[in-house]
């Protein structure tokens, strides 16, 4: 890790994939199945290496001229390069909408319910899992000259990352892309893997560690307290060894204790943990991680 790595988290952006084989191009590249989204709907996918290791994890939706991919805007240019070594001579076009749309979050109001989504005056609306009050939780997809909105947020705002947190919503940076198989950040419990579909790159890996493997790492949610850790820092157990990596971490009400999420051996969970000058206490999912 280098000192050029900030706590800050980085801005939401999107990819455009269009073209009359659109669909086909992203069922062959994502974990989840595009065919089985529809225009009401959308969820979570990974896109991953031969060696199953996910490169990037996109909220995906369909709009007018194909489909939306929404991940970090520092992994953009990446995913871009790295995806149209996959086009070919398909009739599939990728486009790097900074600029052109803009990723905002809402909390409250009326929203679409969790996993479903609306479209109407230009607008894409995601809904999410509620906050921890109960209230409605959404992204928009607006047009990037659109004025803000008071009650907005950014997706730059820790206080959007921290909520995401408390849902169990893994984020990939660039201190961690291709660090894990998609279980291992629990996004088969999140619905991100669709285990009937064709092949996909790294399904061969994803799906033996389903049917056959054991899970010996995944995505745990703690609370830190002390110094912020960064994205890439290491947990280590008791015992002085790695036990770990923190994926994101974010403050609370005070700047020396916040939450976490990190992959995390889960024979270390219920011994003393830490990481860098934060000791680390184990929170909960909002979700079943059964087994």
């Amino acid at each position: 890790m280098t000192d050029s790595v900030s706590t800050a988290p980085t801005a939401l952006g999107a990819i455009a994939v269009s073209g009359a084989e659109a669909a086909d191009f992203l069922r062959a590249q994502l974990s989840n199945d595009v065919m089985r989204l529809g225009h009401d709907r959308h969820f979570l996918a990974a896109w991953c290496d031969a060696k199953g290791r996910t490169q990037m994890i996109a909220r995906v939706c369909e709009r007018h001229d194909g489909y939306l991919l929404i991940l970090p805007e520092e992994l953009i240019d990446g995913v871009m390069k790295r995806l149209q070594m996959f086009v070919l001579r398909a009739a599939v076009k990728l486009s790097d909408c900074r600029g052109v749309l803009r990723i905002i979050a809402r909390v409250g109001g009326d929203m679409p319910a969790p996993n479903q989504s609306s479209h109407s005056d230009d607008v894409i609306r995601l809904g999410l899992a509620p906050n921890g009050e109960g209230e409605p939780r959404a992204l928009e997809i607006v047009s990037a000259d659109r004025p803000p909105e008071p009650q907005s947020i950014s997706t730059d705002d820790t206080r959007w990352l921290a909520l995401d947190i408390d849902a169990g919503i893994p984020t990939l940076t660039l201190a961690t892309q291709g660090m894990f198989v998609p279980q291992m950040l629990n996004l088969h419990w999140l619905g991100a893997i669709d285990f009937d579909k064709g092949c996909y790159p790294g399904q061969e890996v994803i799906a033996r560690l389903h049917y056959r493997g054991t899970l010996t790492r995944r995505m745990f949610r703690l609370f830190w307290y002390g110094e912020q850790p960064l994205p890439g820092s290491d947990v280590i157990d008791a015992d002085g060894e790695r036990a770990g990596t923190v994926l994101s971490a974010a403050p609370n009400a005070s700047p020396d204790q916040g939450a976490l999420l990190a992959v995390i051996k889960t024979r270390a969970i219920g011994g003393s943990l830490t990481s860098t000058n934060a000791t680390l206490k184990l929170g909960e999912l909002p979700y079943p991680t059964p087994g």
